[in-house]
């Protein structure tokens, strides 16, 4: 399995953590203050940015990582 697939798994279990906590937050918080279902979703909306951020970011350091341990790798094994 290539490095693309070994970062992909875990920048997408930590963006699905991320975002049912962070969506689920968001809700709770601004229906607790009753505000009306355009708010509410604007808020959603929001935060699904904030959740795609942070799974980009994510990727990236993962990507990184992976590439990292394959150059060592082909190092040792030469």
């Amino acid at each position: 399995m290539g490095p693309l697939f070994k970062a992909i798994i875990p920048a997408a279990l930590l963006t699905e953590i991320a975002a049912i906590v962070f969506f689920t937050a968001t809700w709770s918080i601004l229906a607790e203050m009753h505000f009306g279902s355009s708010v509410i979703l604007g808020g959603e909306a929001v935060t699904a940015i904030g959740v795609v951020a942070i799974g980009i970011a994510v990727f990236r350091r993962a990507i990184r990582s992976e590439k990292r341990m394959a150059a060592l790798d082909a190092t040792t094994d030469a």
